[in-house]
C-alpha cells in the first residue's frame, strides 16, 4: 500500500497542466489590469509595458529554467519595487494600474508553489527496455 503522502503528488502531465491553466489565465487578467493603459501617451505606454512584459518572462522562467530560485527570487524582487522604479521615470500624475502588481504577485507566487510542489518521479524506461520484444 502506498503512503498516504504519495497521493498529494502531482504528475510530470499535471505539473504541466498547472503551468499551462496559470499562464493562460494570468495572461488574460493581465490584459484585462492592463486595458487602461492606452491612455498613456507613448512612451509611458512602452515603459509599462517593458517593464511588465520583462517581469512576465521572469514569472515564465521559474519554472522553464535550471534556475529556478533566482528567477523566482527576481520575479518577486522586481514586482514589490516596480511602483517605486516606474514613478520616477513616468509623467507626473501617471500612476501604474492598481491590480498590476497584486496580479504579478499572485501569478509568480502560484507558479513558484506549483513548481517547488512535490512531483512524483516519472519512471523513464531505459533504451534496452524499450527495445526489448514484449511477452
Amino acid at each position: 500500500m502506498r503512503p498516504l503522502s504519495e497521493y498529494f503528488l502531482v504528475s510530470e502531465s499535471e505539473y504541466r497542466a498547472n503551468l499551462a491553466g496559470l499562464n493562460t489565465f494570468f495572461g488574460a487578467v493581465l490584459g484585462f489590469v492592463l486595458a487602461g493603459i492606452d491612455r498613456l501617451d507613448t512612451m509611458d505606454f512602452a515603459i509599462v509595458l517593458l517593464l511588465t512584459s520583462g517581469i512576465v518572462v521572469t514569472i515564465l522562467y521559474i519554472s522553464a529554467s535550471r534556475w529556478r530560485l533566482l528567477h523566482a527570487a527576481t520575479a518577486l524582487a522586481f514586482i514589490l519595487v516596480l511602483p517605486a522604479v516606474v514613478a520616477p521615470i513616468l509623467d507626473s500624475g501617471v500612476t501604474l494600474p492598481d491590480k498590476l502588481q497584486p496580479t504579478l504577485g499572485v501569478w509568480a507566487l502560484m507558479t513558484i508553489l506549483v513548481e517547488f510542489y512535490p512531483r512524483l518521479q516519472e519512471e523513464i524506461p531505459r533504451p534496452e527496455e524499450s527495445s526489448k520484444p514484449k511477452k
